[in-house]
């Protein structure tokens, strides 16, 4: 199934590329334990949730939105993390992207997008969002996308947004809108949730090795990183499904110790113990585009 999906949206030439690369980080696992597992980056690049919740509510979420209570980020802990990782990081990054959940529920989403400019005066600043809430957005929010340099990217979801308005917003504030993935409005309807191993006892090196995830979608999360999205997350499938997933410090990295920015590259490049409750190591689970039924077997 899942080669069929990938042939039907991708050149032979990449599926096979695809297929040899995880053949080699298996076998590099297996056989070749000394080596490292990532690649340490020479620039930070992360993510940070504006809301924990969202206004689309899409079935096997991997970040658990469609299941997250209704939260939002505190502007002040917001300014007093960001200040600390632009300190860490000499106020440059490779990218961050403000998401969530949906980004632009959040009521003070001009602040949050000025606070992050002003901690990460070099590097790219993305809003991250589904689009819906994108045409109804007042002049505040779009002057300040364009005088603290922050571009938006659209998920492709297959939902109507209003495309001509965005467009027609963008050119007249002079921000850059662009489709995430290189895709477009309608385009995406199939889509993949990574299954979770409830038993935790999978293999953590072999997880790491195969995540897409991993050192990638690094998280910053009430004064922690992250090197992906389900450890600072899980705790809404946690607390939705009754479920004691276990997530330790061990899973991540406190901003405010004594930590370098190399320090912290170099953690991000290594596995963490919550990679025992993920199964990376087989296909992804792909199913076409539908809201949320609340079933914890849209995760396993």
């Amino acid at each position: 199934m899942l080669k069929r999906f990938l042939k039907s949206i991708l050149p032979e030439h990449v599926v096979k590329s695809l297929s040899l690369t995880k053949y080699k980080l298996k076998l590099r696992s297996k056989i070749m334990p000394g080596l490292p597992l990532r690649k340490k980056r020479s620039k930070i690049r992360f993510e940070i949730h504006l809301t924990e919740h969202c206004n689309l509510n899409c079935a096997g979420c991997n970040n658990f939105s469609c299941i997250a209570e209704h939260e939002f980020i505190d502007c002040a802990e917001f300014r007093r993390d960001m200040s600390r990782m632009g300190e860490i990081f000499n106020n440059e990054c490779e990218r961050i992207y403000l998401l969530g959940g949906e980004p632009l529920l959040h009521p003070q989403i001009s602040t949050l997008v000025k606070t992050a400019r002003e901690s990460f005066t070099r590097g790219n600043i993305f809003v991250f969002t589904n689009g819906i809430l994108l045409s109804k957005q007042p002049p505040e929010f779009w002057e300040t996308c364009r005088d603290y340099r922050t571009d938006i990217l659209i998920s492709a979801y297959p939902v109507k947004i209003d495309t001509d308005t965005i467009k027609s917003l963008a050119e007249k504030y002079g921000v850059n809108v662009n489709w995430a993935w290189g895709q477009n409005e309608g385009q995406r309807n199939t889509f993949a949730v990574s299954q979770i191993n409830l038993a935790g006892n999978s293999s953590v090196k072999l997880n790491y090795a195969m995540c897409g995830r991993a050192n990638n979608c690094i998280t910053l999360k009430h004064g922690r990183l992250f090197t992906c999205t389900f450890a600072p997350h899980v705790e809404h499938f946690n607390r939705r499904f009754h479920q004691n997933i276990s997530i330790t410090e061990e899973d991540s990295i406190n901003i405010y110790d004594n930590v370098s920015a190399d320090d912290i590259l170099e953690r991000l490049a290594k596995p963490i113990p919550a990679c025992r409750y993920c199964m990376t190591d087989r296909p992804a689970k792909y199913f076409t585009w539908t809201t949320t039924k609340h079933d914890i077997n849209e995760w396993l």
